[in-house]
């Protein structure tokens, strides 16, 4: 289960680096993704579109490198679900728009449909094994002594 939940790690940590890039380079067009959705007031999806993709990028690489691995997963996890609840109610409501995941409209391959719903669905439950069993195997936290969560002194 190690390796499993290590190339999950892996996966779903440069899965998150590699779609935060572009929306740190570009956030007035992520923001603009943002708001096709109609679900945030257009004010806020500025602010989104300014910290998402930054806590897309920090989330991703803890996971890659293995530092605060449940906390990232936590947080990876509970990106997903709200993705995959974005994604389901535009295509419910029949949003002619694209899914704002990895880059810009223009780069788009189609949009958002069932496939969309099915891929963000299983990186939902591959991000959740990392929440459920990682033991921090193979992290930098386990192989650098000085981060590890020091013990409290016993009381006795």
């Amino acid at each position: 289960m190690k390796y499993f939940v290590l190339i999950a790690r892996l996966v779903i940590g440069s899965l998150f680096v590699y779609a935060s890039i572009y929306k740190i380079i570009d956030p007035a067009d992520f923001s603009n993704a943002i708001r096709n959705y109609l679900i945030l007031p257009a004010e806020w999806s500025n602010i989104a579109a300014l910290t998402l993709p930054w806590i897309e990028f920090v989330a991703g690489t803890f996971l890659i490198f293995g530092l605060q691995t449940r906390p990232a997963a936590l947080l990876t996890t509970g990106m997903l679900a709200v993705f995959v609840s974005a994604i389901i109610y535009a295509y419910a409501t029949g949003l002619d728009i694209d899914c704002g995941c990895f880059g810009s409209a223009a780069d788009s391959q189609g949009r958002v449909g069932m496939i969309h719903i099915l891929r963000d669905t299983g990186l939902f439950l591959i991000s959740l094994v990392i929440v459920l069993f990682d033991q921090g195997h193979f992290s930098i936290e386990r192989a650098l002594p000085f981060l590890r969560k020091r013990e409290a002194p016993s009381q006795t």
